[in-house]
């Protein structure tokens, strides 16, 4: 069964780096203990299968995305397509928040396997070394963004680094 990711416009790829451009992001957001998902992930999965104010079903999307750069861990499930900031049913959790994210332009690093401390970090330094030789200036947190359930053998798990770029006159 396919899962509808977050639409971006590809405007480059250097082998495992890519700049990226996102149209507007609704996310339903949750504190999260570690990046193995224990809590915030259960939460926002209650979210979307009803345990919301309307009671209604949201489909799940991919990618999964944790903010690195807070002090308190993040999860994020991206909504569908279909849901503007108004439209997204309240959660009965008050631990889940809704939020847009509005367009931007991000630089991202592919990496397969299982997204490890270990891993984030080799391919957090690859991407800000990328970026440090292209004279790109970045704006926020490293966010790492899942694509695959866990139980999919880490050889196959497609991962990524995101990291919003500043914008520069065109």
């Amino acid at each position: 069964m396919a899962v509808q990711q977050a639409p971006y416009q590809l405007l480059e790829r250097d082998g495992m780096f890519e700049i990226r451009y996102y149209e507007p992001l609704i996310l339903a957001i949750s504190p999260e203990t570690d990046l193995s998902g224990s809590s915030g992930f259960g939460r926002l999965f209650n979210f979307i299968s009803g345990d919301n104010r309307d009671r209604r079903k949201i489909a799940m999307t991919a990618p999964v995305l944790n903010d690195l750069g807070q002090q308190q861990l993040t999860i994020a499930f991206v909504m569908p397509h279909e849901y503007q900031a108004g439209t997204v049913p309240q959660p009965k959790d008050p631990a889940v928040r809704i939020r847009e994210v509005p367009a931007r332009k991000v630089a991202a690093v592919v990496f397969k396997g299982n997204a490890t401390p270990r891993a984030i970090a080799r391919q957090r330094a690859a991407l800000l070394e990328w970026l440090e030789q292209r004279h790109l200036e970045t704006i926020g947190p490293i966010e790492l963004a899942r694509y695959n359930p866990p139980f999919i053998p880490g050889i196959f798990k497609r991962n990524e680094l995101w990291v919003e770029l500043k914008a520069t006159a065109e």
